[in-house]
Parts: structure tokens; sequence; C-alpha cells
């Protein structure tokens, strides 16, 4: 939870609320349009998905009746999955900090660096956190509906929390740069949950439900946005960046106002046109194809039906009692009598709706990115993987670099300074300013870009090896700066900081080794 201010006066408190409920009012307006297309989204690949938009309470039964093919929903699994593999391994370390040029660089600035990240990961990695858990439901509501939203707070208990919420319930606005500055959230609990977090704050009427009906549901709001007028140089929350608010609403009361210092939530987008807040992604391109397939499926289950159990020709007289069509049933009709019944006949072409159903499978793979992530032929030789793997990132780079923007940079340094407010990372280093550090990603795209940089350098060396022969009689060493070329390279090839003695170390080494 944000720190929490003192309040202000009755008045002041109810023009605040009912500023936030106007907003809210607003920014509603604003996504009624991205409403309907989410809920089909929900429909016709996830239904799970789109329980928040029909106001069902989570654990209800999802109304899958719209659903006849599973091809959109496991293409949608495995691109999330595949995210979250690329992006946020959690078998491996998927970002670093670094020091940007320039920066003093000593060995404990070094320590502190690797204490750090070894810290971040490990609070990633935590079951306590959440973080494995929600970041799956976050790429699944990304690559779906094209934006996802996670909640990152301090926590108790686990140091920090992270929630990924459902998009029906978040309302969001961009500042001048298109970045999302705002979220007004609304969302529900139960009585007893908000007499348990607000107490003698909540309203009368609140207060009544959790004494008479606590798993009565309370709707709230959750308001976080820049602050217009603070004092920088103040500790007090009242003046941090991003202006917190708690409402009922219902009665508009006030439950809760405070700050952040960093804005609490992730809001990624697939990809957005300029101008709107939320994204696009790829379920929206492959709905038409969504729709179409179930459409068919649904039809081809109609035909093979009626083929294998047709509808039946029944004479009107010659019969006695009623026709019994089931396995081993007998149907009486009188003797001498030559009616018969007779299947009606149904000539449909499965082989050609099966054929048709299948392109529309490949359709939406193709769109779901399936064949980008395919794993590579065994038999292939290392200069054709490396070729599909560049041709790869061209096609994933627009999106992985989106969500390096609007996900990971702020999520590592919203945790980063969690952790540092708690106490919980080493002392900031002596001579080592504000803002000077910098993340590197272990993304496929980083690595692809440093397996080209690495290879150039190797074409490099080859190409001089000739002049070199015979102990470099033309000094061409002489244009090389061994030291930088071999720390180069063990940043190429991803060694660890801690590999690389200090220069000074170096340079003592060195002397030491001198006769």
């Amino acid at each position: 939870m944000s720190a929490r201010a003192a309040f202000p006066s009755p008045l002041q408190t109810q023009y605040k609320a009912q500023a936030v409920l106007d907003r809210l009012a607003a920014l509603r307006a604003a996504r009624e349009h991205w409403t309907p297309a989410w809920r089909e989204l929900a429909e016709q690949i996830m239904p799970r998905k789109g329980l928040q938009a029909y106001g069902l309470a989570l654990g209800a039964r999802p109304g899958d009746e719209a659903v006849f093919d599973s091809t959109p929903a496991h293409s949608l699994e495995l691109l999330a999955s595949a995210l979250g593999g690329l992006l946020t391994n959690p078998a491996l370390p998927w970002f670093d900090l670094k020091l940007h040029r320039g920066a003093p660089g000593s060995e404990e600035i070094r320590g502190f660096l690797s204490a750090c990240r070894e810290r971040l990961l490990a609070l990633f990695n935590t079951e306590a956190t959440g973080f494995q858990a929600c970041v799956h439901e976050l790429y699944l509501d990304l690559c779906l509906f094209g934006t996802a939203v996670l909640y990152v707070e301090p926590d108790p208990d686990s140091l920090v929390r992270f929630n990924a919420r459902p998009l029906f319930e978040v309302h969001l606005a961009e500042d001048a740069r298109g970045v999302v500055d705002t979220v007004i959230r609304t969302y529900s609990l139960t009585a007893r949950q908000a007499w348990s977090q607000w107490g003698l704050a909540c309203s009368p009427d609140v207060q009544k439900l959790a004494q008479e009906s606590p798993e009565a549901r309370v709707n709230l709001v959750h308001a976080v946005f820049p602050r217009q007028e603070r004092n920088p140089a103040s500790p007090a929350s009242a003046d941090f960046p991003y202006a917190c608010f708690f409402l009922e609403q219902d009665s508009g009361v006030v439950l809760e106002e405070s700050g952040y210092h960093e804005l609490p939530y992730m809001c990624p987008r697939w990809a957005k046109v300029s101008g709107e807040a939320y994204g696009r992604g790829p379920g929206l391109t492959a709905l038409s194809d969504v729709r179409v397939l179930n459409a068919m499926s649904r039809t081809a289950l109609m035909a093979a039906e009626k083929m294998s159990d047709p509808p039946l020709m029944v004479p009107d007289d010659g019969f006695l009692g009623p026709i019994h069509s089931g396995p081993g049933g007998l149907s009486y009709y009188r003797a001498g009598s030559q009616d018969r019944i007779e299947a009606l006949p149904v000539r449909v072409d499965l082989g050609s709706i099966e054929a048709m159903i299948e392109r529309r499978r490949q359709s939406i793979r193709r769109i779901f990115l399936a064949d980008q992530l395919a794993p590579e032929a065994t038999n292939s030789t290392a200069t054709e993987a490396r070729i599909r793997q560049a041709e790869k990132m061209r096609i994933l780079g627009p999106v992985l670099g989106r969500m390096q923007t609007e996900f990971l940079a702020p999520l590592i340094e919203r945790a980063f300074n969690i952790l540092l407010r708690e106490g919980e990372l080493p002392p900031w280093p002596k001579g080592l300013p504000q803002g000077s550090l910098r993340v590197d990603y272990a993304t496929p795209i980083a690595q692809a870009q440093r397996q080209a940089e690495a290879e150039n350098l190797g074409q490099a060396v080859r190409y001089l090896e000739p002049l070199l022969t015979g102990g470099d009689p033309f000094h061409v060493l002489d244009n090389f700066e061994p030291d930088a070329m071999a720390r180069h390279a063990a940043t190429l090839f991803g060694l660890p900081a801690e590999y690389l003695r200090p220069k000074e170390h170096v340079e003592a080494v060195r002397q030491a080794r001198k006769p």
C-alpha cells in the first residue's frame, strides 16, 4: 500500500473525490468503443478473460458456447509462454545492471551492482511475490487484447507484491509523450475486506454491511495520476510525484489519500495507434479468422452429425406404434406392407470443409507467430540457425522493444526503488551519482546484436591474420588497443562483470610482473 497522508478538510476531500469520479466517467466514455471488441475477443478465444466484462465473479463458469475450435486459445497460450521465456525467463538472468558511459566504476560500485541484480532476480523468482504466477496472465492479456496491466505494490511480508489486473476494470490516459501516466481502476471487495483495510474511514453503510453481510460486495475506485502541485523537497506522501485515491464508488467517500514515488501500474501495449491509450494485439488481428473458424467448425460438427445420424423418411401409414431409431430398437410394421423407413440423403464433402478449416487454423497460428517461434531443425548448421534467428528478431524486434520500454524498464525501476527504500539493498556507494545506472536486457534481440558484433570482431581478426604471420612484421597491432578489445569481447559473450579485474588491478599485476 502507498504511504498515507493526513486527510484535508471535508470540503477539500469531497471536491477531490468528485473530481476523481468525473475523471473516471470521462475515461470510461473514451474507452466505451473498445469494450465490445474485448468482449468478443474473450468470447471467441478465451472466455475466462471476459468474466469481468459481464460483472461475473472470478471463479464463475466462463460462457464458452461460442468456442468450437481450440486452435486460437492454444496459439495464444504458446505465444504468451514464448514471451515469458524470451523476456522474463526464471531460469536465466534476464537483465543486468550497468553504469552509463562515463560514470565512475570502482570495485565497490561493481560489487553494489552485482548484489542489487542478484537481489532483484531473487525477488522476481520468489513464490511469495507472485511475479512468475501473474506475469503469464499479463502476457495472455497483452497478446489477446493488445493491452495488459500489472500492479506493483510494497508488501509487509514479501516486500513487493505483483498483481495482474483484468483489463475490463482499468481506465488509462497518456501524457503528451504517449506514455501512460494515469490509471483509474474500478474493482470490488467484500465489506469485510474493505473494513479490514480502511476501518473507520469506510462509510456508515459499508461499516453496517461489514457487521451484517460481511461477504457483500463493495464497489471501489483506485485512482493514480501525476500530482500537479507539490513540494519536491517534502517527504510527505501528499508531495509524492503521483497522487493516489481510494474511493467508495457508490457513496464517493474517500477511504485513503496518499501518493507514490513511481507509477505502480505497468501498462504495456503490443502495438498502438498514435493518440490511442489502448493497444492492439494479435488477437484483434486474428479475430475475423477466429469468427470464421468457430462458425465453420460448428457447421462441420452439424454436418458430421447428420451423416452419422441422418433424418429419417417415415411413411404416414403402415407402422404400428412409435419408431425406435436407436441401437437395437424394434419398429413394427403391418405384414405385407411395402413401406420402409429410409434415411434422408445427406451429401456433405467433409474433406473440403476440413481443408478450409485447416487453412484458417494455419492463418491463426501465423498471426500468433507460431512459425517464428518454432524451434530450429536439428540438422541446421550454425550459420543457417544464426540467419534464421536474425530473421525472427527482425519480426519480433518492435514488440520486444516496446515491452522493454513500457514493461521491463518501469518494472525493474519500481522494484529496485522499493527495495532501496526498505533497506533491502546494499548502501548506495559514495561517488556514484543518482541516475547513473542503466539496465541491460538479456533478450534475444540483445543477444542477436551481441552475436553480430562478435562475428564482426572475429571476421576482422581472421582478415588481418595473414599480416600478423611472422611476429607482426608490419606492426599492424599498433592500430589496436588489446585491453579494450578483450573487455569488449567479454561483454559480447555475456561474462559476469565480477569475472573481469578492475583496470587498476590489471595495471598493478603488470607492474609486479616487471623485473
